[in-house]
């Protein structure tokens, strides 16, 4: 690996800073562009060991694969796509990319479902920016939360690792194509795959977004059955893993989740008409689904109010910026945070702003103390979205 302050690049163009991640697709430093004056990212694709008796025309296959996979990334125009600046090929290739400040989405993740306008928003994020990538014949096979970062400054998706996946599959580090969790029935049949197939994976990853779990299984489950149950099994509905959540919304993804890459809508452009279908759906009653063996959550039927949603993402960015410039337990950071858990519920989700109150209530009965005054008023607002949400 190499090392801080070492210099790569024609003319020792990029100064490699720190390391900031490692994973399947390869190692990502901080980099300083010496010519441009900026921050950027340089990734490291991840190499076959040579061993005693390297194959050299392996490798040569493997080094034009890479390079071709650069050139057609770079096609790539989304605003929701982590932008490829540069491509080296010498000894050390690497790429140059676009320097993304901010969290994968799996830090996000957890049993708690997330409110209903940032599952609406980054959905129709990430399906714009895989549309803009299958436009130029680019699959990214490998999409999951991992790969998938949110924006510390707009609270926007930028999706990562577009089309190494085809590279990394040709190494004997990466096994497999896709992620257990997220992988499509056809790549766990071991095929190519196309376009459909990604939008299964990010089928995989709204099903998360609304009930907190994966379709199958979990991280601790054996890869070879969750790739039979994503070949055999039809997943819960979300609606009955989850109260409240919009039948639009859970026709969409179940309608993604489909066995036949036939079955499925055929193009981003598909999903993200859907999407905006569910933040215009009129809310309607509902009965409370029938329950299995995990708890259901909630009663309502949440919507996104469209009038909304530019004030709860300017509050959410100001929260961030908040949190980031005083820190976590600043009056003026746990303030946006009401505000923005007041501002979901009154877009009409009352389980959102009560899971945003829940959020902010465990913090500050872990900064302040139970009898705190501000730990008692987020709990108060749980009680008051949760009675709403069940009126």
């Amino acid at each position: 690996m190499p090392e801080p302050g070492a210099h790569v690049g024609d003319a020792r163009r990029y100064e490699l800073l720190r390391h900031r991640d490692s994973g399947a697709m390869g190692d990502v430093w901080e980099a300083f562009d010496n010519n441009l004056d900026r921050l950027v990212a340089v990734k490291f694709p991840l190499h076959r060991p040579r061993g005693i008796n390297p194959n050299r025309e392996r490798e040569a296959a493997d080094r034009a694969l890479f390079d071709r996979e650069a050139l057609t990334m770079a096609q790539v125009s989304s605003p929701y796509v982590a932008t490829i600046h540069d491509r080296h090929m010498g000894a050390e290739p690497f790429l140059v990319m676009e320097l993304v400040e901010g969290r994968p989405l799996s830090r996000l993740l957890g049993e708690t479902p997330l409110p209903l306008e940032r599952t609406c928003r980054w959905s129709s994020q990430i399906a714009e920016g895989l549309g803009a990538a299958h436009e130029v014949g680019v699959v990214h096979r490998d999409i999951k939360p991992g790969n998938i970062l949110i924006t510390d400054d707009r609270s926007d998706v930028r999706i990562i690792d577009f089309g190494l996946a085809r590279f990394a599959d040709a190494t004997a580090s990466y096994s497999g194509a896709g992620t257990p969790l997220y992988t499509s029935p056809e790549q766990c049949r071991m095929e190519a795959g196309d376009r459909r197939s990604d939008l299964y994976s990010l089928g995989c990853v709204m099903y998360e977004m609304v009930t907190g779990w994966t379709p199958f299984g979990d991280r601790s489950s054996d890869p070879g059955a969750l790739a039979r149950a994503h070949q055999e099994r039809l997943p819960v509905s979300p609606r009955v893993q989850v109260a409240g959540v919009p039948e639009p919304l859970d026709r969409l993804i179940m309608s993604l989740l489909a066995k036949s890459p036939d079955e499925r809508p055929q193009n981003a452009q598909a999903v993200i008409h859907a999407v905006r279908e569910v933040e215009r759906a009129p809310v309607m009653p509902e009965e409370s689904p029938s329950r299995d063996h995990r708890s259901v959550r909630g009663a309502a039927s949440p919507h996104v109010n469209t009038g909304f949603v530019t004030r709860i993402r300017e509050t959410e960015r100001r929260a961030r910026k908040l949190r980031i410039r005083y820190g976590h337990s600043h009056p003026e950071a746990i303030a946006a945070r009401m505000e923005l858990a007041e501002l979901t519920g009154r877009s009409g989700d009352a389980l959102g702003a009560a899971q945003l109150y829940d959020g902010l209530g465990q913090d500050c009965r872990r900064w302040f103390g139970p009898h705190d005054r501000r730990t008692l008023d987020a709990f108060e607002g749980i009680a008051r979205w949760i009675e709403g949400a069940t009126e």
